[in-house]
């Protein structure tokens, strides 16, 4: 090849040094440098890994790692190499992880129809459809302006709920300090005392129900009014034994729920009024006498907790970066074709899985490094690796040159402290 893709091999290069050492320390130098080059070249350009060998040889990565075995039956064989090398994957996951305020908990599931992946089990999605699936328990570091980075993940069947995977995750990942963020459905029948051990030096901040026992949601007295995002919110504190509750009422929210509340009741009134043998007394309720039964959970947020020594505005805060980075992060995976797998057995599903861990790792990275800038407003993920692959090298006499780059090119570059040279 006399010219080849520079720009977004480079660029991810750059900025994954710190990957390629404890890659190569746990899968050999050849197969850690193959699992880099697929995983980057993956997330440049969503592919089978039957095509990564055309980007291969067109790309910078040829002459970063020569030489490498890249074609779809030698990546075959890798993947249900790594697969079958789950101690690997965990030492790495668990070496690369850095220390984080937060700790985010979820499970995301993983379509799959393979009759080979033992573990997909039918059970319940997102979109509320019971099909074959994975279920992909997933610790998600997170800093309290919003950097999210995936740390560690654990596969499981698709019909075992998040919580009952939770302490076996935990245990895997080596995680001892840091705030459990976790969500709602961690806290219907967790044992809490499993957090509270000696052995774990980790916080928590979990949602509970709004019918929960712990509090009575019409006697409740709101003591303190703070702002989040230019909304009032009002909260009420109670320490318990060894923890506390936290009750919060967003009043945005509790107007939306009230608007959305009396809306649905008028249509249904409506509905019943068309009904060919409708009865005014039985069809009809009255709105105002049962939004005014319910008036107390409207914009309710309950928290259980055991952090003890700060304001409730401080517990409200930290749960926030929960609800912010869940909806990133689910945008990256399917950004990165990570929610659906096309594996056909459980070893291969499991390197399919580590090679996209890989993936969502350094777009994570990328977003962090534009979130840094101040860029988000102007670049997206995919938009900066699309102008990136613009950027070539052409082979004149023998050597590699860098081809003529625009101005507006240099300077992105140059914003996102990317030396082109």
């Amino acid at each position: 090849m006399f010219c080849v893709e520079y720009g977004a091999s480079n660029f991810l290069y750059s900025i994954t040094g710190d990957l390629l050492d404890p890659l190569e320390k746990y899968f050999g130098i050849d197969n850690g440098r193959r699992i880099w080059v697929t995983s980057m070249l993956r997330l440049i350009t969503p592919c089978p890994f039957g095509r990564i060998d055309d980007h291969y040889v067109n790309s910078w990565m040829k002459e970063i790692f020569p030489g490498l075995a890249m074609s779809g039956a030698s990546l075959t064989s890798l993947i249900k190499e790594v697969g079958n090398d789950r101690r690997s994957c965990a030492a790495f996951m668990r070496e690369i992880m850095k220390p984080a305020p937060y700790f985010l908990i979820d499970g995301s599931r993983v379509n799959s129809k393979s009759s080979g992946i033992m573990r997909a089990m039918p059970g319940h999605n997102n979109s509320s459809k019971y099909i074959p699936q994975m279920n992909q328990i997933y610790i998600i570091s997170a800093s309290d302006h919003g950097d999210s980075i995936p740390v560690f993940y654990r596969n499981v069947s698709g019909n075992t709920p998040d919580i009952t995977a939770f302490d076996l995750t935990l245990e895997d990942s080596g995680i001892t300090e840091g705030i459990i963020l976790a969500d709602n459905g961690f806290a219907s029948g967790f044992n809490f005392e499993d957090l509270e051990g000696p052995e774990y030096n980790l916080k928590y901040i979990m949602p509970l129900k709004r019918n929960t026992v712990e509090v009575v949601l019409d006697k409740m007295e709101f003591k303190e009014y703070f702002s989040y995002h230019n909304r009032a919110i009002k909260a009420n504190s109670t320490i318990k034994d060894g923890y506390r509750i936290c009750t919060f009422c967003d009043t945005s929210m509790q107007a939306k729920e009230i608007s959305d509340f009396v809306r649905r009741a008028e249509k249904a009134n409506a509905t019943a009024e068309m009904k060919r043998n409708f009865n005014s007394e039985k069809d009809i309720v009255d709105v105002t006498a049962k939004t005014k039964a319910n008036e107390a959970n409207f914009g309710i947020i309950v928290m259980r907790t055991n952090i003890l020594d700060k304001p409730s505005s401080y517990i409200y805060n930290s749960y926030k970066v929960r609800w912010e980075i869940e909806q990133l992060f689910d945008t990256l995976r399917n950004a990165c074709d990570q929610d659906s797998s096309y594996m056909h057995d459980d070893p291969s599903f499991e390197g399919w899985s580590f090679f996209g861990h890989l993936t969502v790792l350094v777009a994570c990275r990328i977003l962090a490094k534009l979130r840094e800038r101040d860029l988000l407003k102007f670049w997206s993920l995919r938009g900066i690796l699309d102008h990136f692959t613009k950027i070539h090298k052409v082979l004149v006499a023998d050597e590699w040159y860098l081809a003529e780059v625009t101005k507006k090119t240099r300077d992105l570059a140059s914003s996102l402290g990317y030396d082109l040279n």
